[in-house]
């Protein structure tokens, strides 16, 4: 792809989405045209790969982006087929879980980083990467990311996005209403209750798929901590969850949930759903990860009217620079698939492909990949140069607790969170929850 420094309005944006943009470099088009060791080459046997994904949206960017670069693969490899097998997040998470079972994990899937992807690790369901991923392909990504996919120095996946959390707010809305910006939980608080009496759903959530929840409590745990890393206090038994800043980010959230700042009904309601009501309109905010930006500037009720803003401090405490990260979720290969040449000859390929085709297509915003182009004078918009500002403003950073603690105990901590939408409880209870749930789910045997 073409290389160009990124300048407008005397900003040199030469950003980085996690320190320092660097050369996408095109694959070698050779390397993908001939047969990798044992492939299907194109005039020998048929071969027909499935691809679990998550890109179920059609009216998603993502979608297309791996469609195309699929399609592409094909027409160099035509001996290649490529089915696809779309579900949503959940979806999926239970299909991998049940086939991981049963030794039958599709020859590419989907997995998260860190805690969800360690138990598929250490039953030997997904294949080592290390392999494919030469110096040329290790550099295009952003640095440290990799480890979010490393097990005793071995790489099982490859991210395709990297995002930050923070609250998306209609501009149009916040000035009919004439409401400014909350920069603490306490301005937050009293903008939702000024947008619920003038009829606006003040926050979407979709609490349906719990994951939601846990994000937003995430960034109010981070900033009553002072800093990034109190579940890596956790890990190390350093702290436990019954620590009174567990109990107070607990408490915090429940007061969100009492004062009426999300919609009516959350339990029932999707994060696709949550994501509709931001995008049509209704809601006015929606604490969400950048990856739900190129969703917003295609919906045209709110194109051009959104605006990003940081997580504010909680009870005077945290530092705004101080985010929620997500480690998106990335492509592995299952150790058993019947055709593993094939499967890596297209993984290395859609990995090389993808930075160049998010450009092209404008979704060049939380990639996992580097990027080094002219942003500005592609067209980018503002929102997506707000977001790119934000991973430049990032100092601390965590993922979301279902990617450090074990799958075991995140489960009760998921359930924990929806229950509060249902019923109070005090916070010590809940925290007490999530300790017993540690304590008996990390006994050593």
């Amino acid at each position: 792809m073409r290389m160009r420094t990124i300048r407008g309005a005397g900003l040199v944006l030469a950003i980085t989405q996690l320190g320092g943009l660097a050369a996408c470099t095109n694959p070698d088009e050779g390397s993908f045209n001939g047969s990798a060791p044992g492939a299907a080459t194109d005039a020998g046997q048929h071969v027909t790969l499935t691809l679990q994904t998550l890109q179920s949206d059609k009216g998603s960017p993502a979608y297309t982006m791996e469609e195309k670069i699929v399609n592409d693969f094909m027409k160099l490899h035509p001996n290649i087929q490529i089915q696809f097998d779309r579900l949503n997040t959940e979806q999926q998470k239970i299909k991998l879980k049940t086939q991981a079972a049963s030794g039958e994990v599709a020859d590419i899937t989907m997995v998260n980083p860190g805690a969800q992807m360690k138990p598929y690790v250490d039953s030997g369901v997904l294949a080592p990467l290390n392999d494919i991923v030469d110096e040329e392909l290790r550099k295009t990504f952003h640095p440290e990311v990799l480890s979010y996919y490393t097990f005793d120095e071995k790489l099982y996946a490859l991210p395709y996005n990297l995002n930050v959390a923070g609250i998306f707010y209609n501009k149009e809305v916040f000035a009919k209403e004439g409401l400014a910006v909350p920069h603490t939980f306490e301005e937050l608080l009293d903008t939702a209750q000024k947008l619920k009496d003038k009829g606006h759903i003040p926050m979407a959530i979709g609490a349906k798929d719990r994951w939601t929840t846990s994000f937003l409590f995430m960034n109010i745990l981070q900033r009553l901590n002072g800093r990034a890393g109190f579940l890596q206090d956790v890990l190390q038994g350093r702290r436990t969850f019954n620590d009174p800043v567990f109990v107070q980010a607990l408490s915090e959230l429940q007061r969100m949930i009492q004062a009426g700042v999300f919609e009516e009904g959350a339990t029932s309601v999707d994060s696709l759903t949550a994501s509709g009501l931001f995008r049509s309109g209704r809601a006015a905010m929606y604490y969400i990860g950048t990856w739900e930006i190129p969703k917003i500037e295609i919906s045209p009720e709110v194109r051009g009217r959104i605006g990003l803003i940081k997580f504010p401090t909680v009870a005077g405490k945290g530092d705004p620079n101080d985010m929620i990260i997500a480690p998106g979720t990335a492509y592995a290969l299952s150790a058993k698939g019947k055709h593993m040449p094939e499967s890596k000859l297209f993984l290395k390929y859609f990995t090389m492909q993808y930075p160049k085709v998010a450009m092209e297509m404008g979704a060049a915003v939380g990639l996992s990949q580097k990027v080094d182009d002219d942003f500005i004078a592609t067209g980018y918009t503002p929102l997506q140069l707000e977001a790119l500002s934000m991973f430049k403003d990032m100092k601390g950073r965590e993922m979301n607790f279902d990617n450090v603690v074990i799958p075991a105990v995140t489960q009760t901590h998921l359930d924990l969170l929806q229950n509060l939408f249902v019923q109070a409880m005090k916070p010590e209870e809940v925290a007490k929850e999530h300790q017993l749930s540690w304590e008996a789910n990390t006994k050593r045997k």
